[in-house]
């Protein structure tokens, strides 16, 4: 009797059913972020080609090249048939299928999951680069080409992409496959577990989330905010000085200036991102990163398939605003679709006009 009472006081406290929590879940996982994760998928290849041809001697033009690849493979590996299947199975961590097909499953699961973690986690620190890199360009310009290279760019990347590997690495090892009966539903199914090894460690795991929380959604976006604030407030200042020394300086805008917000732009879409997705950390009954576990409420189900969809759409828009605000980057990706002997006769022509 008493527990049919807590179930009932359960149920009543729940602002949404399981059943229309479920439906919506379904809705948003299967139609929502795929959509978006699709056109940002398409996006960030486009950038990639484009980024291509302009060739990579440029440092920020490589920064924006890892930063396309680093979200084309978090947009691949989030949407990964396995983790669908995973987490909308309708049974808490588990795949009701055969054993062989399971464990399939779970392997096909672990390598998206750790390429999900690895570079994206990877492609969070970049932005904070790009900042970096621009307070050089804009308080340094004498001495940018000795302190930024290009090697040095790649050596950057490389080093964080390492550190994360290794990190998710160690992190997977937490985790196992195990093929359970279950006499309540009178079905067997692949589950992922934690190993004896979490257990054992679980003190170094607690240490390791909360670094990962530091080095994720609080560090990096701090430190870019500040950036962008102040190279905004340096750009605004010699653009008032300009003005003052020229008559036509409000029209004239230097390349420097123009890449500058461009990639602040960029910067400031993933500050406000990590603002959004941090959230959770600091209002748990909102949002909770796991779908068929023990979320707080079904509000905080949708919530997390929210912020989800937030990290998607963040990881889609990057193209947007390079074909709205480069009109080089505009013509080379507009060139892509345009037959090559229009694009000879067009040059022909000029030629001829010349």
């Amino acid at each position: 009797m008493n527990n049919h009472s807590s179930l009932g006081n359960k149920e009543r406290a729940q602002l949404l059913s399981d059943e229309t929590t479920h439906l919506v879940m379904q809705i948003l996982m299967y139609g929502v972020t795929p959509t978006i994760s699709t056109l940002g998928v398409l996006g960030n290849v486009f950038s990639i080609i484009v980024l291509l041809k302009h060739g990579l001697h440029k440092c920020s033009n490589i920064l924006l090249f890892c930063l396309a690849i680093g979200d084309l493979v978090y947009l691949i590996a989030f949407n990964s048939v396995p983790k669908l299947l995973y987490e909308l199975s309708g049974v808490a961590f588990a795949w009701d299928y055969n054993e062989v097909t399971a464990h399939t499953l779970f392997v096909l699961y672990s390598i998206f999951h750790f390429l999900d973690y690895a570079i994206g986690l990877s492609s969070l620190a970049i932005p904070m680069l790009i900042t970096a890199e621009r307070l050089v360009a804009v308080f340094l310009p004498m001495k940018f080409s000795r302190i930024i290279t290009p090697a040095r760019t790649w050596t950057a990347v490389g080093i964080i992409c390492l550190f994360w590997i290794i990190v998710i690495f160690y992190s997977s090892l937490w985790s196992q496959f195990k093929y359970v009966f279950y006499p309540k539903l009178n079905i067997s199914m692949g589950i992922i577990e934690r190993s004896d090894r979490y257990f054992q460690e679980q003190d170094v795991g607690d240490v390791l989330e909360e670094m990962i929380k530091y080095l994720t959604l609080k560090i990096p976006p701090g430190l870019t905010l500040v950036g962008c604030v102040i190279i905004a407030v340096k750009i605004k200042m010699a653009s008032a000085k300009r003005r003052k020394m020229t008559s036509n300086g409000a029209a004239r805008e230097t390349k420097s200036n123009r890449t500058s917000k461009i990639l602040l732009s960029v910067c400031a879409m993933y500050t406000v991102t990590c603002a959004i997705v941090s959230l959770p950390n600091y209002l748990p009954q909102y949002g909770y990163y796991t779908m068929t576990g023990d979320a707080p409420n079904n509000v905080g189900r949708i919530g997390y398939q929210f912020f989800n969809i937030v990290g998607c759409t963040n990881s889609s828009c990057n193209f947007i605003v390079y074909v709205g605000m480069n009109k080089n980057f505009r013509d080379t990706w507009k060139s892509l679709f345009t037959p090559c002997g229009y694009i000879q006769k067009t040059a022909n022509r000029q030629d001829r006009k010349i």
